[in-house]
Formats: structure tokens, C-alpha cells, sequence
């Protein structure tokens, strides 16, 4: 099982880490949980301390980089989860989706082994692109619209579904594609991004990365992105995505 985090994840821990304001949000819809699977898990960030929870990732780089003392890591994909149906209450996965294989089968496995509820952070295929997606890297933005799911993806699959934005503040340490939207100069640090998958799926970064280089010290980049230079926060398009399942039962 050849996965793409075994080429792209080294060194992914240092790089990725809980950001402790989107972890408490995303664990506000897990309350009264009684047993969590976690799909598609990485390195461990977003795992409730003291959940019953079992991780999933096909990565054995990722499953390398867990934490002594993380939860049990079974090595599997999303849409072939190796659970007897009714396993667990709830389901769960962080910016995972958009690598799944088969997403509409996964689905249908969350619905097979989670009885209550499925809770997701996931980037809102339709949101419209912050700058670096707008001015440097559209290619991004263009992959991002078709392999990421829709709200209406979530809604064909799950019952109760709701949709809270999550604002990515200026000093995320969570190194995902925005979170470094009011540090601009850490996209060029390429251990920045070589824990972005994005940037691995698309060519030809070597001119934008100039691009940005020379806006920043021109200070054109400052004078464009002014309105949100004093900003706490930013809506970069990233959404908590929750929904009852459709756990038919044995």
C-alpha cells in the first residue's frame, strides 16, 4: 500500500502540530462520543486525549511519526475500513478527505461502522481562494475545486448535516495551505511545503514562488493584501463539518 504521505511526509510532524483553537472547536461536536474512529489520522494531531479511539492511516511514514502513547493505528485505507459494522459511535477525519480514493464508498463505510455521528474539518470545495490560491498558485485553487467534496456531497451521504466556518488565526501552527495567510514568506521555506500536499500536485512552482518573492520585497504584496493586515483571523474557506450517520444496523 503505497500512499502519497510516504513520498511527501517526511519530516511532517515538525511541520504539522495541533493549533489548539480549531482543535477545541472540532472537539465541541465529539462530546459524547463512546468510541472515535479517526480516518486517515497522520502523525495523531486532532486526537482527544482520553478518547476510546482507534486510528486509520495507509501511510506507514505518517504511522512512524505517531506520538509514543497515541491511540491503537491500524494501517488501512478510508473506503476499506477493517471494522465489524456498529464498531464505533462516532467517525472522524482532519483535512483527509480531498486523498481519499473512493470518497462516495467511504462514506458509505463511515455510515457501515459509526452508529451516531460523523465529524469532519475539510476546506469547502466552492469557497472562493485567498490570495495565495488567487494571485500565485490558481492551479491550486483549480485542483482544490475538484477533489474536494461539496456541502451537498455531505448531504447525499449523511443526515443532520451542519456546516461551521473555521476562522484560521495569524498564528496557526497547524502548517496547512492557509495557515500561514498573514506570514507570507513561509511559503517560500520549502520545508513549509513539503508538508502541503497541494504544492505537490501541481508544476512549475519555481516562477510564483519568485513572483512572491519579489512582491514581498517590493512591498506590493502588503499593499494589495492591506485589508487584511490587521486582521485576527481570516475565513480562508475551511469548515467543521458535522452529520448523524446512516447506520442501518446489523
Amino acid at each position: 500500500m503505497k500512499a502519497l504521505y510516504d513520498d511527501i511526509g517526511i519530516d511532517y510532524a515538525a511541520q504539522r502540530r495541533t493549533e489548539p483553537r480549531i482543535a477545541a472547536r472540532l472537539y465541541a461536536h465529539l462530546k459524547g462520543a463512546t468510541r472515535i474512529v479517526n480516518i486517515g489520522a497522520g502523525t495523531g494531531n486532532y486526537e482527544p486525549d482520553g478518547a476510546d479511539l482507534v486510528a486509520v492511516e495507509p501511510s506507514s511514514e505518517m504511522i512512524a511519526q505517531r506520538k509514543p502513547g497515541a491511540a491503537e493505528v491500524v494501517r488501512a485505507a478510508a473506503d476499506r475500513l477493517p471494522f465489524e459494522d456498529g464498531a464505533f459511535s462516532h467517525a472522524m477525519t482532519v483535512l483527509s478527505l480531498h486523498h481519499w480514493t473512493n470518497r462516495e464508498t467511504a462514506f458509505d463505510e463511515i455510515n457501515r461502522v459509526a452508529t451516531e455521528g460523523f465529524v469532519t474539518l475539510t476546506l469547502e470545495a466552492t469557497a472562493p481562494p485567498f490570495w495565495l490560491t488567487q494571485d500565485y498558485f490558481p492551479d491550486i485553487y483549480r485542483n482544490d475545486l475538484a477533489i474536494f467534496p461539496s456541502i451537498e456531497d455531505f448531504r447525499a451521504h449523511f443526515d443532520e448535516v451542519e456546516v461551521t466556518p473555521v476562522m484560521i488565526p495569524e498564528d496557526c501552527i497547524d502548517g496547512f495551505l492557509a495557515a500561514f495567510w498573514k506570514r507570507p514568506a513561509a511559503y517560500l521555506d520549502p520545508r513549509v511545503r513539503q508538508s502541503i500536499s497541494a504544492f505537490s500536485k501541481v508544476s512549475g512552482i519555481e516562477g510564483p514562488l519568485a513572483r512572491l518573492k519579489d512582491d514581498l520585497e517590493s512591498g506590493s504584496w502588503a499593499e494589495k493584501n492591506k485589508s487584511i493586515l490587521d486582521l485576527p483571523a481570516l475565513d480562508a474557506g475551511y469548515r467543521i463539518v458535522s452529520a448523524r450517520t446512516r447506520y442501518k444496523g446489523k
